[in-house]
């Protein structure tokens, strides 16, 4: 039996197992998927003891995207420009880098039939997330991207190093009328008191708003609601990156129906 693991702290929450596993047991594979919380000061020993049990493949979720990249003896050239990893290939006791969330990103978008190309998009979030969304922006080629966080001089930094323009929050209602894609990569959302982190101001109703949280209701989910404009939260982003994933380990894209229907349950 192949064996691959998850990392993160924490970790309980996570649908990755479920939906992996799925894959492993519909494309007939002997594999088992696990997950682990793994805390910060415990990921060395954790990356070695991957290599010494003869895992084939990881996957790193929050807190771990980019510090574990310190231990990963070769990247792809996405998880070197975006600056973090999210899945791991094992082979003959090297570790291989690659972000498929960007990609599983992408691939949503697609799927949503979300127009990027020339659009005018909004990202609100200055972490590992907002990066791997910034990527892919600028590789469909979006025709303005503004970045925006709580900390001013954390976006600024980050929009510095992707050619964004980085904006305070008190900027952004008088750029929500003129936004096509409004993008949360913010923790915005994950607890039920959070509030919008700027002031509301309309939306054009052809607007589109892409939240990465999922199976919550988000201040980015009644913003969208009152403007009349779309609203997408982030599972499809979940499955895609999973499925890429998957066919990085085993040369097999698997069914993304599958995993859409398995999270239905998970998330009911």
């Amino acid at each position: 039996m192949k064996l691959y693991a998850i990392i993160g702290y924490p970790i309980k929450h996570s649908f990755s197992p479920l939906m992996q596993n799925a894959w492993f047991k519909e494309e007939d594979i002997d594999a088992l998927y696990i997950p682990f919380e793994v805390h910060h000061s415990n990921l060395k020993k954790t990356a070695e003891a991957f290599k010494t049990l003869g895992f084939c493949g990881i996957n790193a979720t929050i807190p771990h995207k980019t510090a574990i990249m310190k231990y990963i003896d070769s990247c792809d050239k996405a998880a070197k420009t975006i600056g973090s990893v999210n899945t791991i290939s094992l082979k003959n006791g090297k570790m291989y880098g690659f972000n498929t969330d960007y990609s599983g990103f992408s691939d949503d978008l697609a799927a949503k039939k979300i127009k990027v190309r020339g659009g005018k998009v909004l990202v609100f979030g200055a972490g590992g997330a907002a990066r791997g969304v910034l990527y892919a922006l600028k590789q469909a080629k979006a025709g303005k991207i503004w970045l925006s966080n709580r900390t001013i001089e954390t976006a600024e930094k980050l929009a510095k190093e992707f050619a964004v323009k980085a904006v305070g929050t008190d900027r952004i209602p008088a750029l929500l009328p003129d936004v096509d894609l409004i993008i949360n990569a913010s923790a915005c959302g994950m607890k039920k008191d959070d509030v919008l982190p700027f002031e509301q101001a309309p939306l054009k109703k052809s607007a589109a708003v892409y939240d990465l949280i999922y199976n919550k209701k988000t201040p980015f989910a009644a913003l969208a609601r009152k403007s009349g404009a779309k609203y997408f939260s982030g599972e499809g982003m979940l499955i895609n990156q999973g499925a890429r994933a998957f066919e990085i380990w085993t040369g097999k894209y698997p069914d993304i129906k599958t995993a859409a229907t398995l999270f239905r349950r998970f998330s009911a």
